[in-house]
Formats: structure tokens, sequence, C-alpha cells
């Protein structure tokens, strides 16, 4: 070829390698025939058929189909390519980053059932957790139609289940209508329409009629062992989802014992598989099944796309909700008022009492943000569950209304109409009838509760114990504030009061002395694990206690205090420990 130098592209005996076009020559250097190549295809192809058949012998059509991880059926296949497809874009490679399929140990053992009725959870003398379901009805008739109905076609399998519709203020007639004429045959039916009065009565919002629906669900407080299941009319349920309430609450529970619940500081029962971080501005992609290949994990966040809360913890945040709203912790006119778009959003309330480097700061007209405060003070965590391409059982087809829009922001109602633009990333497709047989293989071999993977609230994997370590830090951090608050100011009655919220914040018993509050690291031992009560014993000086600390004189920031101090290092020593 052309542009080679001298003595380039010579044998050993000066013959040319590459001959002048149009010459023929025996030293080619690939001495590869036609036939020889024919040979060597036939081989290949040979060798692959093997392959495959023993692959299909040895994974039969049963076991296929019962695959958990791919959760498909002859009426969803296409689907479940597609959302697949759809899943992965953007992550820069074709091939799957998801887990092997789930572990199901002892295949041969689990059965195929004609109807979920013929699972262990539905067997005679299995437990039966007492669960009350509640609908959030206004204007959005046609989203409300699906939600009734996906509940209607649910499976109970005799099991008594308790309808509650509450319907908001200034509904729609044809809303009121539909409630009045719908059969429930699961159990007992009760209606709450706001109109129906003899005088007009304001809308609760959608922030009244989640804090409100216990009330209706107990002739008093909760006890613990009973639990409710808030639905907004813009979700649809699997029919399997009461199955996956009882599986998880035969694997966790008894979900009726509050001690236990609260030892375990777990909060709920998540029927939704998220597949986005809200926490995070913006919203990132985050899918668990990449992170955690149980079928089964806990995450430092709640989830408000159906989710089924424990009695114990709902009636603590309901007194904890009562306390963060008022002043001076929080004000509701500053919702009305609230500048900023985007990540430049007005974050709402006191500043020193909002969660750090979390999205729901921002949030207006929100329970939910109350809700993951109490979560994050407390070290609680919610139990989802991770199906391959986020089956679920619970969907949200996010429908205009209250907090549609971007940051929370209000959208005008469809009352007749479904959305059609719905969101990949928000609305997850369902665990079908179907799929009976496939899901409860996925979900035969639970990982015991110490061995569930833990996410936080910024959705990193941690140690349960750090969960209650940070919430720890964090409401001690509250308690400081007030201290500090309430010398500069000069206002004395500011001291009881962050002493108060930080006290039911982190769960710890009332003080003694309100006017001082108690130091968490006084009865930390009795409330956490051993590990991280012996950090803190070790890191305690003799002397640290808030009355005996000069905060009057102290100016400076709440991350360079000595109780900060303690709390950080107790910190770092805890995850070096974990």
């Amino acid at each position: 070829p052309r542009g080679r130098r001298r003595g380039r592209g010579l044998d050993l005996n000066g013959a040319p390698l590459y001959p002048k076009r149009g010459t023929r020559s025996s030293r080619l250097p690939c001495r590869c025939d036609d036939r020889s190549m024919q040979s060597r295809q036939q081989s290949l192809a040979i060798v692959l058929l093997l392959l495959l058949s023993l692959s299909l012998f040895f994974l039969g059509p049963e076991d296929q189909s019962a695959a958990p991880s791919a959760l498909s059926s002859d009426a969803d296949e296409g689907e479940g390519e597609q959302e697949g497809s759809l899943l992965l874009a953007g992550e820069g490679s074709s091939t799957l980053h998801t887990p092997p399929p789930h572990s199901i140990d002892g295949e041969e053992r689990i059965e195929s059932v004609d109807s979920v009725c013929d699972l262990p959870e539905f067997a005679v003398g299995a437990p039966r957790p007492k669960i009350a379901i509640f609908v959030f009805a206004w204007r959005r008739l046609a989203s409300l139609r699906r939600l009734v109905d996906s509940l209607l076609a649910a499976e109970y399998c005799g099991h008594t289940m308790p309808l509650t519709i509450m319907v908001d203020g200034g509904a729609l007639a044809a809303v009121r209508e539909y409630v009045r004429g719908v059969e429930w045959r699961h159990g007992p039916l009760r209606l709450v329409v706001a109109d129906d009065g003899p005088a007009p009565v304001a809308s609760l919002g959608i922030r009244g009629m989640w804090i409100n629906c216990s009330s209706l669900a107990s002739a008093g407080e909760l006890r613990d062992d009973e639990h409710i299941l808030p639905l907004e009319d813009d979700i649809e349920v699997s029919p399997l989802f009461y199955w996956w309430l009882l599986r998880a609450a035969r694997s966790y529970g008894p979900i009726g014992d509050g001690t236990l619940m609260r030892r375990r500081r777990l909060v709920g029962i998540s029927l939704y598989t998220p597949r986005l971080n809200e926490i995070h501005y913006p919203q990132v992609k985050w899918l668990p099944e990449v992170h955690e290949r149980a079928p089964a994990f806990l995450l430092q966040v709640p989830c408000s796309w159906g989710a089924l809360f424990f009695g114990s913890h709902w009636r603590d945040f309901l007194k904890f909700y009562a306390l963060r709203v008022r002043p001076p912790f929080f004000d509701f006119a500053q919702e009305a008022t609230q500048r900023g778009v985007g990540k430049h959003r007005e974050p709402l309330g006191d500043p020193h009492v909002r969660l750090p480097a979390s999205r729901s700061n921002v949030w207006p007209r929100s329970w939910k943000r109350f809700l993951i405060d109490f979560m994050y003070g407390r070290g609680l965590a919610m139990l989802y569950p991770n199906l391959r391409l986020q089956r679920s059982f619970s969907t949200t087809f996010m429908e205009r209304g209250g907090h549609s829009a971007k940051d929370g922001r209000e959208e005008a109602i469809q009352a007749t109409s479904l959305r059609r633009d719905t969101d990949p990333l928000k609305t997850v497709p369902l665990v079908l009838a179907s799929q009976t047989n496939a899901v409860q293989r996925a979900m035969a071999e639970l990982p015991s509760f110490a061995r569930l993977g833990v996410f936080d609230l910024q959705h990193e994997r941690r140690s349960a114990e750090r969960l209650v370590q940070a919430g720890f830090a964090f409401t001690e951090s509250v308690r400081w504030w007030g201290h500090h608050r309430a010398a500069a100011e000069g206002n004395p009655a500011l001291l009881p009061a962050y002493a108060a919220l930080a006290d039911l914040w982190a769960g710890l018993p009332s003080p003694a002395d309100p006017a001082v509050g108690s130091c968490a690291i006084e009865v930390l031992p009795a409330l956490v694990p051993r590990s991280i009560a012996h950090s803190l014993e070790a890191l305690q000086p003799a002397n640290l206690n808030l009355a005996n600390l000069n905060l009057a004189a102290s100016s400076a920031p709440p991350s360079s205090t000595p109780l900060a101090v303690e709390a950080a290092a107790a910190e770092a020593e805890v995850a070096r420990a974990s």
C-alpha cells in the first residue's frame, strides 16, 4: 500500500505480503478459505442450539412464567416489554441494569392456585388486621368512578372491609349523586357528605380530609390495632392489594402490636412502588430494583398514593401535627403569599425546624410534608413492594387538582374526563389478577425485618440505627434553637414551646420541668438500639445538660453549638460502627 516505508510489508524471503492490485499470490496474511469459514459457522450454530435446548430443558414453561422479577403474563407481555424499554431510556446502556430474579428458594413447594383466596393469608385462623378504607372525593367524577370500580373488583375473600367515602364541601352535584348510589358489598359503607347538612360547610381541602379521616374510624383516638387506608380519587388499586397487605402483615407483624411497631419504627405498608426521588430538586429517577434485590424494602418517605398507616404511629403523628402547624413553627397564611418558582420557591415555616435538603419544605397545602417531618425526627420508615418494572398494588394518574402541578400548585380540575398525558415515572403498572401465582412466588420468601434494605430521606442506603441517630440530632438542634431564639428575642415563652416540640418530635416523655425540657441523650438508651446508646454514652460529657449551657450569650449557628457538636460526633461514631 501507499505510504509504507521500505522494508515493511515483506516476508522473511523478501517477497511482498501485500501484492499489487491485479496479481495473484499464495502468500496472503489470511489463509482461511470459504469452506473453512462455513464449517466454523456451522459448528457455532450447533453449539448455540445445544445451549438453547439445555436452557429450555432446565427452565420449563411453568418456571419461566413464575419468574418473580418478570411478573409477565400473556395478557400484558407486550406492555411489560414496552415499559421496560421506556424505563431504561437515558440509562446509557441497552442492558437491563436490574438484579437477577428475586430468590424463591423451594419453588417446587409453592403450588399454583386457582384463586388468591386459596393462599395462606386467607386460610381459616389467619390474622385479620382491622383496616378501614377512606376515599376522598370532590369534583373529579370520572376519576372517582375508576377508583371505586377498582375497589369493588378487588379480592377480599369474605373478609369484612369498611368503606367511608368523604365528599368535601363544594363538591359537584354529580359526585354527590354518584356516591349515594354506590353499592358496597364487602362490608359497611359510610357516606360523609359535607354539603348534606342544613348549612353550607367550608371545604376542608385534601389536607383537611387526610387529617380528619381517622376520627371517623374510631369513637375516639385510633387504637394500636386500628389502621387506615386513605385513597385520593385519582388512584387505582390492584385486585391483589388486600392480599399484599395481609402478606406483609403476616411477615412483619402483628401490626396491631403498637409496642412492636414503635420498636421496629415501621409506620405503615405502601401499595405503590416509586420511580422518583421526590425529595430531591429537581425530581430524579430512582428505580428501587436497581438498588435492592429483595422484593420489599424500607424507605423513610411515606406514600400518599395508596398506603396503610398503622394506628399506633398515625395517632402519634396527629399529636405532632397539632403542635407542628402552630406559630411560631408554621403559619398557614404564608402559603397564600408564597413566592418564587422552581428551585427558588420560598420555603415555608420557621427555617430552623425545616428538614435538611428536603424539597418538601416548599410544598403548600400539604399534609404529607408534616408526616415526612415526623418520620425523619423519629427515624421511621415505610415498607414498600419491589417487583420488576415497579409493578405495584396501586397507582396514581395525577389527575388535575390541588397538588398536580409543579411544586404542588393547582391545576383546573377535569370533572368528567380522565387525564391522557400521564407521567410514566408516576403512573406505574398494576399487578393483575392473572399474575396471582407469579406474585405469590415473588413474595414467598420475604426477608426478615432485620435484613430489609433501608433507604433514608435522600434515598441513600443507610442502617436503621443511622436513621434514628440522624433524627435525634435534628430534634436536638430544634431544642437548641428554642433556647437561642428565646434569649435573642427576650421571650421566655418560646423556651417551653420549642422544648415541647423537640420532645414530641423525638418521641420522648414529657419533661418534668417544661422550662428546660429533657435532653434526649439522657433517655435515649431506653428508646434506641444498644449500639447507638453505647456510642452516645461514650460521647456524653459528665456536665452535658441544657440547663447548664450558656446559650443566652451565644450567637453561633446550631451546627457549632456544644449540643450539636456532640450530636454530629455521635453521628460519625455510629456511621463508623455500622
